[in-house]
């Protein structure tokens, strides 16, 4: 039977996250826009600039739970400027996805990351994503750490675009999945005013990591069918899985523990990661479901429907299981 202090916890874990999500919801609402300081040229057409439609949403909902996950280890939450950087990162982002699903000369547009003159910019994406790092390393950040944290993850970048090939073992398709998501977290990290703090920046190269592993999971056969191999979706089985994100999971909360202010801020700081990792753990129940009736495994999920391997959280039964998994991490 389920403690009833656990269920005080877990309504109190939850009602934070809410918290959180309407404290971001008023920001977007209120002060998003004049912190990316459009330039006045592209207020009228960019679609950014739309109050009904902002593509980077999506971008600062995840990236601020991530950066208040990362500042509640310290026992603070994220101060106005942090927000304002991770506002204009978080735009600045899905440009430079663009820049890698279009084509673009990418020489070039790592010229631009390296020096970002508006001058040298070729297109009105280009000129936005130049003006959205310069909101950035205009502040007080370490801006070498900074740049070579960007140019690894464009690195990484670049070498994902091999993931179509069958020439990536598995060991190659899951240091990319890790630097991807880990020089992203470095990044988030390194605009935080502790980010002077070696095990901080580690803690947010790890959190991103495993973040990058959650997303790979949850888009196992999307990505299959779209040809992205990555180390989820070449998987043999479920169990493979499970293995690398427990153990990425235990690096995290090792990593955490020791850099934490008091014993309070890490149970705080282990129960949101847990819940993320309830999300994972019932998406791998899931796929080990169909693997154990024998109809398909993660390698070869397009041998059945699309379906299957989709975790739907919209269902009241999903969130109904995602609460007492939480529960019990709080025995």
């Amino acid at each position: 039977m389920i403690k009833i202090s656990s269920y005080t916890k877990a309504f109190q874990l939850f009602g934070h996250a809410s918290i959180i999500y309407l404290k971001l919801n008023n920001y977007l609402r209120k002060d998003f826009l004049k912190d990316l300081d459009f330039p006045e040229e592209l207020k009228k057409d960019y679609s950014y600039h739309s109050q009904y439609y902002n593509r980077t949403k999506q971008y600062m909902h995840a990236n601020h739970f991530f950066g208040e996950l990362l500042t509640s280890i310290l026992g603070r939450k994220m101060n106005q400027e942090e927000r304002r950087l991770f506002a204009n990162l978080s735009s600045c982002a899905p440009i430079f996805d663009d820049f890698f699903e279009n084509n673009y000369d990418l020489e070039h547009i790592r010229t631009l990351l390296h020096h970002p003159n508006e001058e040298n910019t070729l297109d009105p994406s280009e000129k936005l994503a130049v003006h959205f790092l310069n909101n950035i390393l205009k502040s007080e950040i370490h801006k070498k750490t900074f740049l070579q944290a960007a140019d690894d993850l464009f690195a990484a970048q670049i070498e994902s675009k091999h993931q179509k090939e069958n020439s990536l073992n598995q060991e190659q398709l899951l240091d990319i999945s890790n630097r991807k998501g880990g020089f992203s977290g470095l990044m988030y990290a390194l605009l935080l005013q502790e980010s002077n703090s070696t095990k901080l920046t580690e803690l947010g190269y790890e959190l991103g990591a495993f973040g990058q592993l959650m997303d790979d999971v949850f888009d196992l056969y999307d990505d299959q069918k779209e040809g992205i191999r990555t180390y989820v979706n070449q998987s043999l089985k479920v169990i493979d899985i499970r293995f690398v994100l427990e153990e990425k999971e235990q690096l995290v909360l090792s990593i955490a523990k020791s850099i934490a202010t008091s014993t309070k801020h890490f149970k705080k700081f282990k129960s949101v990661l847990q819940v993320f990792s309830s999300i994972i753990e019932m998406a791998l129940e899931q796929y080990e479901s169909i693997q154990d009736s024998q109809l398909s495994s993660p390698i070869n999920c397009l041998n059945t429907e699309r379906k299957l391997w989709i975790l739907d959280m919209e269902k009241a039964s999903n969130v109904r299981k995602l609460f007492i998994k939480s529960l019990r991490n709080f025995e």
